[in-house]
This record gives C-alpha cells, sequence and structure tokens, in this order.
C-alpha cells in the first residue's frame, strides 16, 4: 500500500470518526414522532403534538427525512441513526473532497478543516440532507465548468432538487448556488476573467436554465408553491433569530468557531498569492455565503461547503509551481514489502481505534440522553398521572416531551407557533413581571423546567404552586388547586 492511498483512506476512515455523534439534538425526537405518524397516518398539515396551538398550519418541509430517520430508527434503534448520520457525513465531504485540486494533500487537509467548522450542527437531524446535496451541487457544477460538454450530468440537478425540497426546506440554498454560478459566470464574461473554467454564453445560457428548472421542482412537494416561500417566514421570524441559539451571529471568543475565522482567511490569502485575478464567481459564493455564516452560525457549514474547493484551487494555484508542490503531486515509487506492511498496519490500528470510538459512543449515548433530558423526571409525570394534564414545558425538551407521547405547551418547531406565541412563552420562562398570563391563559396545571431556571425561583415564593419532584436535570411544580 503507497503513502498516498493510505493518507486517503486515513482521511475517510478519520471522517467516519469525527461524524458519529451521540443522539442528543432536541428536535430528533419530535422527527421521529413524525416519522412515525406520517407513515401511519400520511403527510400532518396542522400541528398534532401540541395543546397550546392544535390548529396552527404545519408545513412539514422535512416529512421525507423525518419518514427515513424512522425507517432507520425502527431497523436498528439510535444506534442506526448515529452510523447511518455518520454515514452520510462521511460521503458529504468524500463527495467535496472530490471537487477540490491538490488532491489526495492540500485537499485533504482543506477539507478536514471544512469538516472541523461544519461540525458545530452535525447529529442525527435533517440539516445533514442540505450539507450532502450542497457538496454534490458544488461537484456536479464543478465537473460542468471544467468539462461544459458533461451537459447530462447538469440535468441531475433538476431531480435533486425536487428531492431535496422534500427532505427540507434548505433546498433553496441549490437554488441560490446555482443563481451565484450564473451571475458569476456573467460577470466573469463582462469583465474578461483569465481563469480556464470561463463559460461562454451558451453554456451559461445553460446552466441558467436548469437553475430556473430546478426552482419549478422544488414545488413538487406536498405543499407545492408554498415551499416556495416558507423558507423566507424563517428567515423572517425575530423570536426565532432571538430566542434560538443557532441563528445567533457566530461568538469568536468560544474555539468552536476559530476554524471558521480560519477559513475566512484562507480565501482571500490564495488570492493574494495569486498572480491572476480570482474568478467573480468564486468571489461571489465565497463572500456571499461567508456573510451568510456571519449573520448566523447555523449558515456556517454551507460556507465550509461551498469555500473548500475554491480554497483548495487558490492555495493549489500558489504552490504549484514550488519545489514542495510538486514532491506531494508526483508519483511516487511502489513501496518496499516492509513499507507496504507498515502502512497497511497504521490503517488497521486507524481502522481499529475509530471501530472502538465508535462501539463507546454508541455505548454511552443512552448516558448523554439521561444528563440531557429529564427521563426521570418524565418517568415520574407517568407514575403521577399527570401525563393527560397541561404542563408548561422547556423548549429544549419539547421534542422529548413528545417523544414520551405528551402534549406539550412549546417545541422545537418554532415556526408552526409562530412569533406572538413564541413571545407569550418567553414571558413566563424569563421570569418576566407578567410571567403567570401564559401559564394563567392556557391552564396550566404543572411546570416542568431545567434546575435553576428563572421561573423556578418564582415557582418556589409562589403560594399557589408547589415543587413535587427534583433532580439534577428537572424540577417539576403543580399548581395546588390542580384537580390531580
Amino acid at each position: 500500500m503507497s503513502v498516498r492511498r493510505l493518507f486517503v483512506l486515513l482521511f475517510i476512515v478519520s471522517l467516519f470518526g469525527m461524524s458519529i455523534r451521540e443522539t442528543l439534538d432536541p428536535d430528533l425526537w419530535w422527527h421521529l414522532k413524525t416519522g412515525d405518524y406520517i407513515l401511519q397516518n400520511g403527510i400532518p398539515h396542522q400541528d398534532i403534538f401540541s395543546f397550546t396551538v392544535p390548529n396552527h398550519v404545519w408545513i412539514t418541509h422535512e416529512w421525507l427525512s423525518e419518514l427515513l430517520m424512522w425507517l432507520v430508527y425502527s431497523a436498528a434503534g439510535l444506534p442506526g441513526l448515529m452510523v447511518v448520520f455518520a454515514l452520510l457525513i462521511t460521503l458529504t465531504y468524500w463527495i467535496l473532497y472530490l471537487s477540490c485540486e491538490g488532491r489526495p494533500y492540500l485537499a485533504g487537509f482543506v477539507v478536514i478543516l471544512s469538516a472541523i467548522t461544519s461540525a458545530i450542527v452535525w447529529g442525527a437531524r435533517p440539516q445533514i440532507f442540505n450539507l450532502l446535496l450542497t457538496a454534490v451541487f458544488v461537484w456536479i457544477v464543478v465537473q460542468y465548468k471544467q468539462s461544459p460538454h458533461r451537459k447530462r450530468l447538469l440535468w441531475w440537478i433538476v431531480p435533486l432538487t425536487a428531492v431535496w425540497a422534500n427532505l427540507h426546506s434548505g433546498y433553496l440554498l441549490g437554488v441560490f448556488l446555482l443563481a451565484c454560478y450564473v451571475g458569476g459566470a456573467v460577470l466573469d464574461k463582462w469583465f474578461e476573467s483569465t481563469r480556464a473554467e470561463k463559460l461562454e454564453w451558451a453554456e451559461i445560457r445553460y446552466l441558467g436554465i436548469i437553475t430556473l428548472l430546478s426552482f419549478f421542482a422544488a414545488a413538487l412537494n406536498p405543499n407545492g408553491v408554498e415551499l416556495w416561500i416558507y423558507p423566507f417566514f424563517t428567515l423572517g421570524s425575530q423570536a426565532m433569530q432571538v430566542y434560538i441559539q443557532e441563528w445567533h451571529s457566530p461568538n469568536f471568543h468560544l474555539a468552536i468557531f476559530w476554524p471558521f475565522v480560519i477559513m475566512l482567511t484562507l480565501g482571500p490569502l490564495g488570492w493574494i498569492l495569486d498572480e491572476k485575478r480570482p474568478s467573480l464567481t468564486d468571489g461571489l459564493l465565497f463572500f456571499g455565503t461567508g456573510a451568510a455564516g456571519l449573520l448566523s452560525a447555523r449558515h456556517i457549514p454551507l460556507f465550509a461547503i461551498v469555500a473548500t474547493p475554491i480554497i483548495a484551487k487558490y492555495l493549489w494555484i500558489s504552490l504549484e509551481k514550488t519545489s514542495f508542490a510538486q514532491s506531494i503531486s508526483n508519483e511516487s515509487p511502489p513501496p518496499t514489502r516492509f513499507m507496504a506492511i507498515i502502512n497497511v498496519v497504521i490503517l488497521v490500528l486507524a481502522i481499529g481505534g475509530v471501530a472502538g470510538w465508535s462501539v463507546q459512543t454508541i455505548s454511552e449515548n443512552e448516558i448523554a440522553i439521561n444528563e440531557r433530558y429529564p427521563v426521570a423526571a418524565v418517568d415520574f409525570l407517568e407514575a403521577e398521572g399527570l401525563i393527560n394534564e397541561r404542563g408548561y414545558n422547556s423548549y429544549n425538551w419539547g421534542g422529548y416531551l413528545i417523544w414520551r407521547d405528551i402534549p406539550v405547551f412549546v417545541d422545537g418547531r418554532a415556526d408552526v407557533y409562530g412569533d406572538p406565541f413564541l413571545f407569550e412563552y418567553r414571558e413566563a420562562f424569563d421570569a418576566s413581571s407578567t410571567w403567570e398570563q401564559p401559564l394563567n391563559n392556557y391552564d396550566v396545571a404543572y411546570v416542568i423546567m431545567e434546575r435553576g431556571s428563572p421561573l423556578n425561583a418564582l415557582l418556589d415564593l409562589h403560594p399557589d404552586w408547589e415543587s413535587i419532584y427534583k433532580d439534577t436535570i428537572a424540577e417539576i411544580y403543580l399548581r395546588k388547586d390542580s384537580s390531580s
């Protein structure tokens, strides 16, 4: 086994090892429950899980993801979900690697950096399909720009967009990417870019047609053309922007966002080192998605995928004439039998290490769930016959309560509840002067919250409420005049 092949295989194994994550996403639970419901009853179009907004419209834009997740769970449980989504993430960054210049070494290291940057959203969640299909779109367009005669390959984008629109409303990113490629190609043509991958007018028109067809293909979903405007309602939600952490701008005091800073720096660095003017398409894609990442941490992984081939290209252009680049790009002589054996041993040890890490992570998943969610507290609610009463719950725990068949006050489907309701919910959560109103307006009989929440301090002092359960994770309060 050669060093180059060993590097590529270690790269793939490392990606999988990085991708194995516990099932701790708060929304996982209601995604699974929705998949179960869809399999038995069809796709819901109104809320079915809360007692607060049962008639609110529900645009089930992730229905296909949820169905697939439920099928995996039904066949292999939570461990199966962990492995399947780790494989999807690995596939995503392998496709991204194939889109990069400077393979294997430079491309491999840039993709690993991209993976580390993106890891903030990894897990068993529908957003992973966004990352996968973004990588696929990037790869297809890169192939087309390098060989415009490959028009048949470009046509795959249209049905893939239709599939994407049923997996997640993030399909709009794919259409946006295509539009940026078209707009950038027009600018490169107007300003006479000297880049080899510059498209001719006929090729630009062809890409434009594919972009338009993809937009229309997205309407092939159970919600029809409503899905065209749904993402804009989500992006425009003030409550989601304020209260959901993923939608906040990245806090660069936290180390998890430093790889994003490195990627933001490497792009312009590659352009500075390059003698030629950079492609305007690359600039549009890099700075457009970079700005989105600066506005919301949720968009950082999408920037990382789009920016990776751009960073790799310009770094490789800057290095390809150096002795270093020539030494790593030239084919090395076949390894001796001894070195080939050593390389195989290294690979086996790496696979064994990742396998051990994966088994340990899977085996400790239930412990992690018990440390994050109110498992014992919900057991208490069931034992006391309170699960059918109206309860006020933590936003982060709504999905888990749904999983345990408890009607919820609120959960992670912020779009279903709407801004006015979420602001009302926060009156109690934030212990504001009007904190009692949401509890009274919805006839709440009990409250289940994280230990140490501001609301708990008020309930401890209020004569109408008493603490009936407490552990290291959760505390439950019961209204004294409750019939229970």
